[in-house]
């Protein structure tokens, strides 16, 4: 019998739904017959802090010292205030108190901190009551996180110590962190003494999970518990670690997904033989074989308290809102990318390289489960691309069954994504996609790799638009001998897709290169060098020298201004070089680029029929189509309209799969001027 467990996600992540790591590799224990726990040891931190106990105890250490910044001076003052206020903010974001809302929109009940002074409200409107509401509440949360800053600086409203292991970081500093005591501490501390099974498997996803990470596997390991570190972090900066220091706060790291080391780790705890494999001890790297044990595609939350999540409003950008704001079920349509080329990407990593889809009945399966067991109907496609066939048939199986749910996911936008697929996205419930556009430039894409162009991204964005799916695109500056001629280029392409209604959100990153992209090995051939440094702790982010591209520190505050106003509906007749730099290029782009990618022939029917609409009904004459549009009367020969009824009814999904090819050749005359109507109506092929 292997031995218990507890999969634990540390402090601090996520505050609006559990990050989905440990549950996915509970759902992979529990159908292999192993029964484990679940904590989330971030929310728990969170959630002493931000309460009246956990308040008294910040404000006590604060009147201890002598030196503070003015806004802690102010927050003493109102200490009475703030401690009688957060138990009802707290219960109004978790969902348990909404007739706070008018409160703290209406009168001056909140202590107001430097973020809730400067918060506008425009963005919401008089009728979004709650959700104004939930901004304020969350910017005052991140105004207390900067008071609990003064007593320990690493804390932050959904990150911890974060500082300390961003980019190429050394041992050193977390030696000197862990090696002190501050009153958070104290708390990781006895959350780690409330942990009680021989094995705790710690959850490190971020670097602002790292610390928290450590601290608990330090408390654990001096009680004689077995501590195994996992996680995007492990995964791509502790590689190849090789610092004897970690060995005081973990047993063993593991790599890629984790179910296959996760299994062999227990047995080989049970006696079994050693097949540790993909798995890192004080001993060295462990390559075993290992039968294939699968990947898990759906989370389970087991015993994971979910109403006790905080629904944040941090952000008023749609798609950013996401991320933070309900409590989203997470579930996988595919392992791995299907692409698997980006040359940024670290597509050499077994969780990207490895492409493996689910089972569509399966996976209706395991969503209809989760929506049973936690009432929650929203869904987060946590992919690092979502296949277009597989989200074609996740659909259609939604559809079938009359299953729905609200779901959105990260995409590439492929030429595959037609209006009439999108529409079936809409239908079956998406409500948005994130893809990468990165550098809107013909010559770094074809450099990145990336499989796409700027008018197959335009089509594609504008066909999720149209559909009523919010598009938002990741953004990349910085890669490697950029210019700054591409940049505005870049800067105009991304002008023309919101002018035309193609993208409703973006944000910009910086190009940073990694150790496991395909850059790394040979980065000449991207025109840049890799200077030689000393051996870091954690080694994923590489710096490096570009000689060949622009200053790129100069687009921090003109691609973030430019964007800002796009996203408003603004400044589009503002010439882009303008938001540079004096001296800047004009943009070589034609002004109607995107404009002209969208004006494209009507698409065929093809692939499989679809109707998306109710049943057909004959009224005076005519037949009236009902859909989600509206009704649509049509007129004509009896046959024509008794043979669009038979083809809707026919192509509704569920049915066995009907092409055009297979319908058409029984058309009697008059249908094909019908058509126009009753594609608008519902009719797509897939």
């Amino acid at each position: 019998m292997l031995p218990q467990i507890t999969l634990a996600l540390t402090p601090l992540c996520q505050l609006n739904t559990p990050y989905p790591s440990t549950a996915y590799l509970a759902r992979h224990l529990r159908e292999h017959g192993h029964a484990c726990k679940q904590r989330d040891l971030g929310l728990e931190l969170a959630l002493r802090v931000y309460s009246r106990a956990g308040l008294s105890a910040i404000f006590d250490e604060l009147e201890a010292r002598e030196s503070l910044p003015v806004p802690a001076w102010r927050a003493l003052a109102m200490r009475r205030q703030f401690e009688g206020a957060i138990d009802g903010v707290v219960a109004f974001l978790q969902g348990r108190d909404r007739g706070l809302a008018p409160k703290l929109l209406g009168t001056p009940w909140l202590p107001r901190g430097p973020r809730t002074e400067a918060i506008d409200l425009g963005a919401f409107g008089e009728a979004a009551v709650d959700d104004a509401a939930r901004h304020v509440a969350t910017q005052w949360l991140a105004d207390i996180a900067e008071l609990v800053g003064c007593v320990d600086d690493g804390f932050a409203l959904a990150r911890y110590h974060h500082h300390l292991a961003a980019g190429a970081a050394d041992w050193a500093p977390l030696a000197a962190r862990l090696a002190g005591t501050t009153l958070l501490d104290r708390w990781l501390d006895e959350l780690a003494a409330s942990l009680d099974t021989p094995i705790v498997g710690l959850s490190v996803p971020f670097p602002g999970n790292l610390y928290g990470a450590l601290r608990v596997g330090q408390r654990l390991r001096e009680r004689g518990i077995t501590v195994i570190l996992g996680g995007g972090y492990v995964n791509t900066e502790l590689r190849d670690v090789d610092e004897a220091g970690l060995w005081a706060c973990a047993d063993a790291l593991v790599y890629d997904d984790g179910e296959g080391p996760l299994l062999a780790l227990l047995e080989h705890a049970a006696g079994g033989p050693d097949r540790r494999h993909r798995t890192r001890t004080r001993g060295g790297l462990h390559q075993n074989a290992f039968p294939d044990v699968g990947t898990t595609h759906a989370a389970w939350y087991g015993e994971l308290p979910l109403t006790q999540y905080l629904n944040l409003v941090d952000a008023t950008n749609p798609a950013h809102r996401l991320w933070s704001d309900g409590r989203w079920n997470k579930i996988t349509l595919a392992h791995g990318c299907y692409w698997k080329r980006c040359s940024f990407c670290d597509i050499s990593l077994d969780y990207i390289a490895r492409f493996a889809p689910a089972a569509t009945t399966t996976l209706v399966d395991q969503t209809v489960e989760l929506v049973r067991d936690t009432g929650q109907r929203g869904f987060h496609f946590v992919d690092e691309a979502a296949p277009p066939r597989a989200m074609r048939d996740f659909a259609i199986e939604l559809l079938a069954r009359g299953e729905a749910i609200s779901w959105w996911g990260n995409i590439r936008f492929e030429r595959t994504f037609t209006p009439d697929l999108c529409r079936l996205f809409a239908a079956a419930g998406l409500v948005a996609v994130t893809g990468g556009l990165e550098v809107a430039s013909d010559r770094l894409l074809q450099k990145m790799d990336k499989g796409v162009t700027i008018e197959q991204v335009a089509r594609a964005a504008r066909a999720f638009s149209d559909a009523g799916v919010m598009v938002h695109a990741y953004l990349m500056y910085g890669f490697p001998t950029q210019t700054l001629q591409e940049t505005v280029d870049s800067v105009e392409m991304v002008r023309q897709l919101f002018a035309v209604g193609a993208l409703r959100s973006a944000f910009w990153h910086r190009f940073v290169l990694t150790r496991h992209s395909a850059i790394y090995p040979d980065p000449a051939a991207f025109g840049v060098s890799v200077p030689p440094r000393s051996r870091a702790f954690a080694e994923n982010d590489v710096p490096h020298l570009d000689p060949l591209g622009a200053d790129h520190d100069a687009f921090d505050a003109p691609l973030v201004a430019a964007l800002d106003a796009y996203k408003r509906g603004e400044g589009y007749d503002r010439p882009v070089e303008s938001w540079f730099a004096a001296g800047a290029p004009a943009t070589t782009e034609p002004p109607d680029r995107v404009a002209r990618a969208l004006l494209t022939e009507p698409e065929p029917f093809a692939g499989r029929l679809l109707w998306l609409g109710g049943d057909p009904l004959e009224e005076d004459g005519a037949l009236v189509l009902h859909s989600a549009a509206g009704p649509t009367r049509l007129r004509g020969p009896d046959e024509a309209l008794a043979w669009v009824g038979e083809l809707v009814t026919a192509a509704r999904p569920g049915e066995p799969a009907l092409t055009w090819e297979q319908a058409a050749g029984s058309r009697p005359r008059g249908v094909d001027r019908l058509l126009p109507a009753v594609r608008r109506a519902g009719l797509i092929a897939v």
